[in-house]
Parts: structure tokens; C-alpha cells; sequence
């Protein structure tokens, strides 16, 4: 039985469970692989963001009880090193955002990996930086695609000794004479495509759903109900990811209501769930249909307390009345305001609504008694001293139960660090 070794660069320290892992894992074992999963949630990195944002008062401190046992960051190398002499996988399979990359590479370099063994990496860092990537030396193939589609394509290729280059949405490196190869994505999975694997979370014990939540400590669950973002910020990857799809179908999906709602019963038969964490790029942006059988069947089936994350013109009464009809303890609607400057939203973020609007429809999520999550950045390319100043006021006057400010990071490919390193504030390669 060939074997394959799960890798998360987690940067907090606190344990999640990352959305693509269960789908990976579910899609090797239906495929015979055995397979572990090691993550670096327990190992200290410092103070995160979370540490962070209680100190400042964003958030309201958390129980002790939420934060796992960790161990010093000089184990890691070690017990890395130590699976992979043990195990000698046939695969190691890493999934990195750019911030994971980063931290991955202050570690991964030092460990010796088992000869023949095949170094996969995916996540949205790859999607800009697959040559920064593969000239490390490091891994033998980079995916920037949808990794339902290509995971089961290098497995197989892998268990028959086949040679894995010329998989669509993916980039190799000629070990000759060094050149990249990037194979374009094939159309893209549709529903019940994508969704037709059930994720495995058959490995994570409760450190992975206790979470702080309101000052108290919960069991919480992130639930993918969709997948994509109809939107085009000019900071986000979603947009990117869209695009890269054009032409080669649909890329904003709603996820199958029966796999929803199964997911949902199987996680419960573990751990008894008391928030779920929605993830859903802009839920309310889904059909009103699709979101009045979602929530009948949650007012039915599960009736828990829920999160969701979604667009200002996404609002509107009949949307908001389905979610109350739901009848659960707390429904907290967060969405992203980012900045109290009118010319930041609409020139350099490409947000095409008024100040005015976000102060109205915080006031109505008051109003109909919804909790509430206010997203701001600051550190946009042109932004001056007295834009930021604006922000920190429109904070001031929309009132949300919880404030996420954060600064701009300018990830490779983004249509805003474009626009600062054309203006020679960023470096080409820094």
C-alpha cells in the first residue's frame, strides 16, 4: 500500500482544521493510500494574530482552556524528521497560503527526505509564485488548479511510476536543463463534482474544534457551503483564482444542500458542535432559493448557532428574514468594510459602494439584532495619514460587536501590489 504524509505549515497557535485537507485525505484513502497528517498548531511561533487582537481589545480574551499545550518551535525539525524516517512515505503533501510558505521555509529545507519520495505542493501560493517555488529544489510538482481534480491524477500517476509532468494546473521543473513547465487548467469541477468525495475528519481530536468565541469557549466547526467570490477586490486572491478559470466553466459555486447537511451529521456524531463557522466567500451573494432551503433545513436539522461572511450589496430584508427564521441562539454576520476613505474604496480597492451605505446597513444588522464582525485594512498603496484617520472614525460610527483590522500584505499577483511596484514602492523579487 503506497503512503502519503499530510503537511499544514499552520503560522497560530492555535489548531484548525484546514478546509482542504479532509477533502485531500477522503480522496486518498478512497484511492487506497495510507495516509498521517502533521501540522505545526503546537509548536510556539510567538504571538499570533488572535493573542494579537485580544491584546488590543478586538477581542474579548480568551479561556484558557481554548489554548492546547504547545511545545517549543526547536522540536519541530525534529519530530518532522522523525515521522518521515518512520513512515518513508511514497508522498509528502503540503498546502500553503503565502504567510504558510514562509514559515514553511524556515524548517523544511533542514529535513532530510526519504529518497524516491514525491514532494507535492498546492494553495494559493502557488498560483503566482510556482517558479519561486520549484527552483528551490525543494518539491517535484507545484498545483496552482483545483486540487479535487489534479490530487487524484498524481496519486495515480505516482502508484503506476508514471511521470507526473503535463498535469493541467500544474507546473513541474525539467531536472536537465532547469526549464519550468506550467500546464493550463482543465475545465473546471462543477457541484457535484467537487463535492463528490465526503472529506475525511476522522483525525482530528477536540484540540481542533475548541475555540474561543464571545469571551467563552466553544466547540466550532468551519462548514464549506460554497466555493469563490463574484467580486473583483483588488487585495484578494479570490478574483485571481476566477480568472484563471475563464473560459473553462463555472468558478462561484453553491455546495450540494444533501452533502451539506451530511457533513454536518457526520462531524456531529464526533464532536457535539455549538457554532458553525460558515465559509462562504459572500454567503448571501448565493440564489435566494438556494438560501431559503438552507436555511429551512438548518432550522430543522441542526439549529445551532452560525457565522457567515458576506457583501454590504449583498443585504437585503428578505435574505436577512430567512436568516432570522432559522430561530438559533446567535447568527453573526461579519462583512468587509476596509476603509472609511470613499477614494481608497473606489479607486484602489475597486469596492463601488459609498461610506454612507456601510453606516446604514450596519445599523440594520443592530437593528434586526444580528451580532457583527466589521473587517478594516489599512496600509493601501496611496493611502495617506488622514485616509487611515477616516477609517478609525467610520469605525467609530458603524458600531460592529467585533473589529478585525488588519495591514495590507502584498501578495505576488495581487492587482494592488501590481500597482505598488509600479509605483517602485516594492522591488521586483522582494
Amino acid at each position: 500500500m503506497k503512503k502519503i504524509l499530510f503537511h499544514w505549515p499552520n503560522t497560530s497557535n492555535r489548531a484548525r482544521i484546514h478546509m482542504a485537507m479532509p477533502i485531500l485525505k477522503a480522496i486518498a484513502k478512497k484511492m487506497g493510500w495510507d495516509y498521517r497528517y502533521f501540522d505545526t498548531a503546537f509548536y510556539k511561533k510567538g504571538v499570533d494574530s488572535t493573542v494579537e487582537k485580544e491584546i488590543t481589545g478586538g477581542f474579548k480574551p480568551a479561556p484558557k482552556e481554548t489554548i492546547p499545550e504547545i511545545i517549543s518551535e526547536e522540536f519541530l525539525i525534529r519530530d518532522f524528521q522523525n515521522i518521515l524516517d518512520d513512515y518513508k512515505p511514497d508522498v509528502i503533501a503540503i498546502t500553503a497560503m503565502t504567510d504558510c510558505y514562509q514559515y514553511l521555509m524556515g524548517y523544511f529545507p533542514k529535513l532530510k527526505i526519504p529518497k524516491n519520495t514525491t514532494v507535492v505542493i498546492g494553495g494559493t501560493h502557488s498560483l503566482h509564485n510556482t517558479n519561486e517555488i520549484l527552483k528551490t529544489g525543494l518539491f517535484d510538482i507545484s498545483c496552482f488548479g483545483q486540487g479535487e481534480k489534479i490530487f487524484p491524477e498524481i496519486l495515480s500517476r505516482v502508484e503506476k511510476g508514471e511521470d507526473i509532468n503535463g498535469i493541467p494546473g500544474t507546473s513541474t521543473i525539467d531536472d536537465i536543463n532547469g526549464k519550468i513547465n506550467i500546464t493550463p487548467v482543465s475545465p473546471a469541477l462543477q457541484e457535484n463534482e467537487l463535492w463528490a468525495v465526503e472529506p475525511d475528519y476522522s483525525e482530528y481530536d477536540a484540540r481542533y474544534f475548541n475555540y474561543p468565541f464571545d469571551g467563552n469557549k466553544v466547540n466550532m466547526f468551519w462548514l464549506e457551503v460554497g466555493r469563490g467570490c463574484p467580486y473583483a477586490c483588488t487585495y484578494c486572491e479570490a478574483p485571481q483564482l476566477r480568472a484563471l478559470y475563464k473560459g473553462n466553466g463555472k468558478y462561484v459555486l453553491s455546495r450540494p444542500m444533501d452533502d451539506i447537511f451530511k457533513t454536518i451529521k457526520d462531524v456531529e456524531k464526533r464532536f457535539s458542535v455549538d457554532v458553525f463557522n460558515i465559509t462562504h466567500e459572500c454567503f448571501l451573494s448565493q440564489r435566494t432559493e438556494w438560501i431559503e432551503e438552507f436555511c429551512k433545513r438548518w432550522k430543522k436539522e441542526v439549529k445551532k448557532s452560525f457565522l457567515i461572511q458576506t457583501r454590504v450589496e449583498t443585504l437585503d430584508t428578505k435574505k436577512l428574514d430567512l436568516l432570522k427564521s432559522t430561530d438559533v441562539p446567535v447568527i453573526q454576520v461579519g462583512m468587509g468594510i476596509e476603509s472609511g476613505s470613499q477614494r481608497i474604496l473606489t479607486d484602489i480597492c475597486n469596492r463601488q459602494m459609498k461610506v454612507e451605505r456601510l453606516i446604514e446597513n450596519y445599523k440594520i444588522l443592530r437593528d434586526w439584532k444580528f451580532r457583527t464582525n466589521a473587517y478594516y485594512m489599512i496600509g493601501f498603496p496611496t493611502e495617506t495619514r488622514d485616509e487611515v484617520f477616516e477609517t478609525i472614525d467610520l469605525c467609530s460610527k458603524v458600531h460592529s460587536d467585533v473589529d478585525s483590522v488588519s495591514i495590507f500584505q502584498p501578495y505576488n499577483g495581487l492587482p494592488m501590489t501590481n500597482l505598488a511596484k509600479s509605483k517602485g514602492w516594492i522591488k521586483e523579487g522582494a
